[in-house]
């Protein structure tokens, strides 16, 4: 018998298109005789509709056309055996969608509530894996407070209001700037100079209040998959070439010179320890299902640092969690049908 699959693609996020992008490879690609499939949409303002799977093209502006809004989204999810949430970002890997599909007794794809919710929120992913042991970046956290101001926190929560003498010291420049809660590289900013500083943070905190700086490491970046529930494997190394100064959103989906390279071009000794260093990390977060856990690599010190981990990782046909799978043996549909499977452990 064929279980009621139901894939969630859209979302409110800045990662709205990437969350079309996934989804139109993975219903390429989902085997249609194991399930009986209901394809949901949630545009920009969060509304969710019926899509015709024939009709729909996810590609498109028009993607809504010909689809039925859902007035009962508690009464759809119950009908369903499973879900698999293609979504990126704040609304859908970060805790709050995985918290519906848990009032709702439905099982989904990926990290629970809590592990969402930590691994989506940069600041506090480091606050957890420096206890875990994992190697990181120097950092400060900035937050925009409600009235507005700009201040840094320090590790006891202290509030520092001069933020440029404060980013300075204690990193210096060249230094980076990240939305604490956005992914695929949006709100993300290299600041060369002092006097740039503010104003790239303004623009970071359109996305997010919680802000992360950190120091500029002349690396590569590394990324590996991991994929199961208590025992996982983790796939072998891939190496991202992006094409221009760091792996930007454009660099991600749009910019054809940008490239992958599976296994990376590094010592063996190095692929192991990041093999290593990304199975704790998924055990740190009680990670669930799959994730994408990314690295730097220092050129010049060959020291391992910690990027992030991603609990919904991209599935567009370009994207490296897949790649990383296939290259293990694992190919896109077989890999869909272990993500589902997986939903169903508690």
């Amino acid at each position: 018998m064929k279980q009621k699959l139901m894939v969630v693609c859209g979302g409110q996020s800045s990662e709205h298109i990437v969350s079309r992008m996934s989804c139109t490879s993975v219903m390429n690609n989902l085997n249609k005789e194991h399930y009986d499939v209901t394809l949901v949409g949630i545009d920009q303002d969060g509304s969710w509709y019926l899509l015709d799977q024939g009709q729909a093209d996810l590609a498109q502006d028009t993607w809504l056309e010909n689809s039925q809004a859902i007035q009962d989204i508690f009464g759809v999810l119950k009908q369903q055996d499973v879900v698999l949430p293609i979504l990126h970002g704040a609304f859908g890997e970060d805790g709050t969608i995985q918290g519906l599909f848990e009032l709702a007794g439905v099982p989904y794809v990926g990290c629970r509530v809590l592990a969402s919710a930590v691994s989506m929120d940069k600041i506090y992913t480091k606050k957890i894996l420096e206890t875990a042991g994992i190697p990181q970046v120097k950092s400060l956290y900035v937050k925009k407070r409600y009235d507005g101001k700009l201040v840094v926190v320090n590790k006891q929560f202290d509030e520092i209001e001069d933020i440029e003498k404060t980013v300075e010291k204690e990193l210096g420049f060249p230094c980076f700037i990240k939305a604490s809660r956005s992914g695929s590289s949006v709100g993300c900013y290299r600041c060369d100079h002092k006097e740039d500083l503010m104003t790239k943070l303004i623009e970071a905190s359109k996305y997010d209040r919680h802000i992360v700086v950190e120091e500029c490491v002349d690396c590569i970046e590394l990324e590996t998959a991991v994929l199961g529930n208590d025992d996982p494997i983790v796939s072998r190394v891939g190496q991202i070439m992006p094409h221009g100064e760091f792996y930007t959103f454009e660099s991600k989906y749009e910019d054809e010179e940008s490239k992958t390279c599976i296994p990376a071009l590094v010592d063996q000794e190095i692929q192991d320890k990041i093999r290593e260093y990304a199975l704790r990390v998924f055990k740190a977060v009680d990670g669930h299902g799959l994730s994408r856990v990314d690295f730097f690599l220092d050129k010049k010190s060959n020291q391992i640092y910690l990027n992030e981990i991603n609990t919904l990782p991209g599935f567009t046909k370009i994207s490296m969690y897949p790649q990383l799978m296939n290259d293990f043996g694992i190919s896109y549909s077989e890999l869909l049908d272990r993500v589902i499977q997986l939903a169903f452990d508690k």
